[in-house]
């Protein structure tokens, strides 16, 4: 049994795994011909992406729990799978390298996402171009990488089995009967996964990620699933929050899907505009290190931010090239507010129709409306007989105990979206399963304006408004996320 605590897993991994990683027959192919004919597409791939496969450790309770990641920029940034992260750290090893520590840095356990980084990285470190799955072919040929029950590095290969799975249907029969389903889909692939795998890359033969391994379906030979990579890259920013977490804001918006840093909004008043930037503006370096991708500008913010230096910007705004100096401002927690009598419960608006995404409810007519102590535990109070074809909307303001960064959490069937200060915080919209949704917020203490809208389809019924105040972003999804109480919701009767 080994004793975590000793410092001797340093030790066990460094002599016990790393020569599981294979680094002899790395340095002997390297000395291949090119030209010869086991130097195959296929090696050709394994050989450009090795540097950058990382295999992942955490000890608990004298157990490792092993999993893989892909480095996706040389700052040392390791994209993975959040359900592989028991803690908030633990030990990396790359293809001929020691062990080193890693440190959570964002998670999004809703999309089973995660980013951790190598805390004495490299000088230089070799990373994965980010690919699209949008144009995923049926049969392309693809490599998985990964550390298979804690083995090291061992690749797979395979072909995309089918380029779009809908995440927990019925069947496919059953599935043609909804219009919108906002359904996660998956790429299934039939190149050989196990435990160890997960967080892991799918690679096309072009070199670039298509998707994060993250599961394999029990009872069916050869079928295991990836996250697409279109979808990590629209969701990455919500991942990390670098501008929320460090109180400091560029104004800036950059396009999740192109293959360059394209900006598609500058916020009025910003930092940003103040600079001069604008719409359409390609961001080509930050700081002189290169910009390949909305996920770079995000990487780079997490790192520069909490330095609280002007950023060096070079920027492409058509044929011209330019150079930006931005400084982000300072930002606060969004104020409560003050009301001069608040009473317990949201107040409700009852509405009739067949949905299958958020109605106008402006064009609506209310059927009924009332108070009612908690959205979750009593909504069979408000759609009483009527089961299928209606929708909700709830308002009224959420108490914060203390000054902090809180996670909103909203689990519906089917489509919800919730507002604080009048703003889209979470759209959980379309037909789907119960499922959560959420989002980091910085709340100040007090009552803050809160609006939750829901419309159910057919079949099961389901809405929870949850919370989850954090201390740190990688401590997310380490407790459980509790349901918000009656207490903490209220409803104003009269205005200062």
């Amino acid at each position: 049994m080994i004793n975590w605590r000793s410092g001797r897993v340093i030790q066990v991994l460094q002599f016990g795994l790393a020569s599981l990683i294979g680094l002899a027959g790395h340095q002997a192919i390297a000395q291949q011909d090119v030209a010869s004919p086991r130097m195959t597409p296929l090696v050709h791939v394994i050989r450009e992406i090795e540097p950058a496969i990382v295999a992942l450790f955490t000890p608990v309770q004298n157990q490792l729990v092993s999993g893989s990641g892909t480095v996706i920029h040389p700052d040392g940034y390791v994209l993975t799978n959040n359900h592989i992260l028991p803690k908030t750290e633990g030990f990396a090893l790359l293809a001929n390298s020691k062990p080193m520590r890693f440190r959570v840095v964002g998670r999004l356990p809703e999309s089973d996402i995660a980013v951790i980084r190598l805390q004495e990285p490299p000088a230089s470190m070799t990373t994965i171009k980010i690919g699209r799955s949008g144009d995923l072919m049926n049969g392309e040929s693809v490599v998985v990488a990964g550390n298979p029950g804690g083995r090291g590095i061992v690749y797979t290969s395979g072909i995309v089995s089918s380029k779009a799975i809908l995440e927990g249907g019925p069947n496919a029969l059953v599935m043609t009967n909804y219009q919108n389903s906002r359904r996660d889909t998956f790429i299934q692939f039939d190149a050989a996964s196990n435990r160890g795998n997960s967080g892991g890359p799918l690679v096309n033969m072009e070199n670039a990620v298509i998707g994060i391994v993250s599961a394999s379906v029990n009872g069916e030979q050869n079928v295991s699933l990836a996250i697409p990579v279109d979808r990590v890259r629209q969701q990455f920013a919500q991942m990390l929050e670098p501008e929320l977490n460090y109180q400091k804001s560029t104004g800036v918006k950059i396009d999740p899907l192109t293959n360059s840093a394209i900006v598609t909004s500058v916020a009025e008043d910003s930092a940003a505009q103040a600079a001069g930037l604008k719409s359409g503006d390609v961001i080509v370096s930050f700081n002189g290190v290169p910009v390949r991708h909305a996920i770079d500008w995000v990487l780079m913010l997490e790192t520069h931010l909490p330095k609280g230096k002007p950023i060096q910007l070079a920027v492409k705004r058509g044929d011209e090239e330019l150079s930006i100096e931005l400084l982000a401002r300072e930002t606060s927690p969004l104020p409560s507010i003050e009301v001069a009598k608040a009473e317990p419960g949201l107040k409700y608006s009852f509405y009739h129709g067949s949905f299958n995404s958020m109605p106008d409810f402006s064009m609506l007519k209310e059927v009924s409306s009332g108070i009612i102590k908690s959205p979750g535990k009593d909504l069979k109070e408000i759609f009483q007989s009527r089961e299928d074809f209606f929708a909700i909307t709830f308002e009224g303001l959420l108490k914060i105990a203390e000054d902090g960064l809180y996670r909103l959490i909203i689990v519906s069937d089917d489509g919800s979206r919730v507002f604080i200060h009048g703003a889209l915080l979470i759209d959980h919209d379309g037909n789907h399963p119960p499922k959560p949704a959420g989002r980091l917020v910085r709340l100040q203490k007090g009552l803050h304006p809160i609006r939750i809208e829901y419309f159910q389809g057919n079949g099961a019924k389901d809405l929870k408004l949850l919370i989850e105040p954090c201390k740190s972003r990688e401590e997310i999804s380490l407790q459980q996320p509790v349901e918000i109480m009656a207490d903490e919701l209220f409803h104003a009767t009269e205005t200062p």
